[in-house]
Order: C-alpha cells, then sequence, then structure tokens
C-alpha cells in the first residue's frame, strides 16, 4: 500500500491529508511593491483572497507548481526558478531584484532562510504572515498498514504524522525534498525523490 500525506489525491495511492491551511483574514495593500516572491501555490492563493491588483505585479515564483498556479490565477509572471529550494531560490533572485521592492507573503513557520538570505544581501523586502499550517488528528486505528510506503511531501507533514501515529519498522518513507527529509527522527532512514514533485515520490514508491 501506498499512503499519499497530501492536499491532493492521486489515483492508485492511499490519500491521507495530515494538515490544513488556514488563510488570515487582513487588509492587504501592495502599493509601492514591484516584486511578489512566492514560494508555494497556497502563499499565491493567499494573496489573492486579500489583494486582487496582485496580478499586475511581477511575479517570481519557486519551481513549475507555483507558477502555474501564478498563471492560473492571471498573475503576471516574471520569473520561474529551475530549483525547488527555498535557499538556492533566493539566491537566484539576488540580482532579480536589486533594484525593486519585493513583497514575500508566507505561512507561520518556514524552514527555509530565503528572508534572511535577501536582507543580508540588502535586497529591499517586506514579508508578511498570511497563513499557517495546522496539523488534523486522527484515531490511532487509521493509521497505515504495516509494510506500507509512506510519501511525505512537506516538513510539516512529517511533524504532523508524529503527532498522531507511531512510527512502525516496517514501513518505508519517501520525502519529497531533502528539507522534508531532515525533519524526520534519527531513528527513521527515508529516500528522497529525485524530482520534488509528487509524481516522483509516487514512483519511487512504487519501484520499492
Amino acid at each position: 500500500m501506498i499512503y499519499l500525506f497530501s492536499d491532493k489525491k492521486y489515483e492508485g495511492v492511499e490519500h491521507l491529508p495530515l494538515i490544513e491551511i488556514v488563510f488570515y483574514d487582513k487588509k492587504l495593500s501592495l502599493n509601492g511593491f514591484d516584486a511578489l516572491i512566492f514560494t508555494s501555490k497556497n502563499s499565491v492563493e493567499a494573496v489573492d483572497r486579500l489583494c486582487p491588483e496582485w496580478k499586475h505585479i511581477e511575479a517570481f515564483a519557486i519551481g513549475e507548481a507555483t507558477a502555474s498556479y501564478i498563471i492560473q490565477k492571471g498573475g503576471k509572471l516574471a520569473y520561474t526558478s529551475k530549483n525547488a529550494y527555498g535557499d538556492e531560490f533566493a539566491h537566484s533572485l539576488i540580482p532579480l531584484l536589486a533594484t525593486k521592492k519585493a513583497y514575500f507573503p508566507r505561512a507561520k513557520e518556514i524552514v527555509s532562510l530565503l528572508p534572511d538570505i535577501l536582507i543580508t544581501e540588502h535586497i529591499e523586502l517586506f514579508q508578511e504572515v498570511l497563513y499557517e499550517t495546522r496539523c488534523i488528528s486522527y484515531p490511532k486505528n487509521v493509521a497505515p498498514q504495516t509494510h506500507s510506503a509512506l510519501i511525505f511531501t512537506s516538513p510539516s507533514t512529517v511533524t504532523c504524522f508524529f503527532k498522531n501515529f507511531d512510527w512502525h519498522e516496517s514501513y518505508k518513507a519517501i520525502a519529497i525534498g531533502h528539507k522534508t527529509a531532515a525533519v524526520f527522527p534519527l531513528h527513521v532512514n527515508c529516500q528522497i525523490a529525485q524530482k520534488q514533485t509528487i509524481e516522483a515520490c509516487i514512483a519511487l514508491a512504487k519501484g520499492i
């Protein structure tokens, strides 16, 4: 059995969402900004809920999934990072944002050093928390079957898994990236997908 801990269902795998996104209701004005930094689809959604004018500002995306969502929402995509890790994304933005005032909508908790990197490089950056991730609670009897492959799609899914369930030695863990893998307890060995996509994780799970 393959379990996918994501908010999105995929055919052929068991869907078990472990997190929920809570968007904040607040006033948002983007006057004076000429660059938006998006590190997830949730950050795009958060801004879109509060300020439709964002669509007229250049958007800088971390990877194809976020870029596609920007386009889907009618945004003005200016750049897509080929690397889906936050720190590498930040370094690629430095020359692009040198003369811009950037707005970074973010989650309450982040693992990336993106804002620190940009501020250190004297990029004019304003960051604001617009949403947070919360764990979904389950009874113990919903735990994945033994000998299953478990796909973790973010550091938060790892945290929320261990808040709900105990780790069985027969489980096979698959992480979508190095940031997610780093959150596992030391006694858990995990494999990392070659690409930071759910499709790549599912392919890996089917092969083990």
